[in-house]
């Protein structure tokens, strides 16, 4: 186990650096972002000198060096739109993000998993056509558009829910039933193909013939042993409604980590889209370890090597 899991750590250490290089790179396609911090009329002398004030006259290599060197000691720059410490305007947004995407991830494992066993307890019903018609209706949606729609029906129209913005419980309701409908319709085809292989299987039949009830056979036997698939697809959601919640902060206006990436990104601010997606792509690596932990607490036949 130890040896495993210093393993799946070095491969995550690999992991970070090269998204940290990809990004690194990528952000310094975007354009000159001194260009947009000084006037129009600034000479080549003041361009040249806020470039050495930044760091960006040396070649990408060797601020790419530095910038490595910096964030070992967790000083990931400064914002040049904010004038503050890009990791601590990270951390500030950080919090908004988890709440939202814990919220769609609490979602769609409940609906996910709750809609695909009663499909396939009641498989060929309307039940089992209407969970089938959720899932299909679930991935090819957009969720720019589901979120769009929910914000005129229920906010617009009906003015039931806020529009936009982070407050109480009623303001998470619509991103997050957004940002969870995606991954709720995979994790419903994943639980009802598992649960259909397992449920034909022989030690289903025996607790049948042992005289168990129905419900006991479903959601503790069956379901239990039809989980492991859908625990590996739930780490990976969790991940992407972390780092995916950039277009349903942006819709709902919600003050989160997303949000602040992409205003990086239109400012060209590079603190601020590398501490981001170096913390995401942490938090994602993080969350696989412990999603590949908890395969052998659900199924103790499982041995790590």
């Amino acid at each position: 186990m130890r040896r495993y899991i210093l393993k799946r750590l070095m491969l995550g250490l690999l992991t970070l650096i090269g998204v940290s290089i990809i990004i690194f790179v990528a952000v310094r396609l975007s354009g000159d972002p001194v260009l947009l911090l000084v006037s129009a009329d600034a000479s080549q002398e003041e361009i040249q000198r806020v470039k050495v004030e930044l760091g960006l006259d040396k070649p990408i290599p060797i601020q790419y060096l530095i910038f490595m060197k910096n964030s070992v000691k967790g000083d990931f720059g400064r914002s040049t739109r904010y004038h503050r410490p890009a990791l601590e305007l990270v951390l500030n947004r950080l919090p908004a993000t988890i709440q939202l995407a814990l919220l769609a991830f609490l979602v769609s494992v409940g609906l996910g998993i709750t809609i695909g066993v009663i499909s396939v307890t009641r498989k060929g019903s309307w039940l089992d056509f209407s969970g089938k018609t959720f899932a299909m209706l679930g991935q090819a949606m957009p969720e720019f558009w589901i979120g769009i729609m929910a914000m005129l029906i229920f906010s617009v129209k009906l003015g039931w829910l806020p529009t936009s913005g982070r407050g109480g419980l009623t303001h998470l309701i619509l991103p997050s039933l957004t940002l969870g409908w995606f991954s709720a319709a995979s994790i419903m085809r994943l639980t009802r193909s598992s649960m259909l292989q397992v449920m034909g299987s022989e030690y289903i039949k025996t607790a049948r013939l042992k005289g168990n009830p129905e419900w006991v056979v479903v959601w503790r036997h069956a379901l239990r042993n039809a989980l492991i698939p859908v625990i590996a697809m739930g780490g990976i959601q969790l991940g992407r409604l972390l780092g995916g919640a950039v277009i349903v902060e942006s819709i709902f206006g919600w003050p989160g980590l997303g949000q602040l990436i992409l205003d990086g990104i239109y400012s060209r601010d590079y603190s601020i889209v590398q501490t981001g997606v170096f913390v995401t792509s942490t938090f994602f690596i993080l969350l696989n370890l412990a999603t590949d932990m908890t395969y052998g607490i659900i199924d103790p036949r499982i041995r790590y090597e």
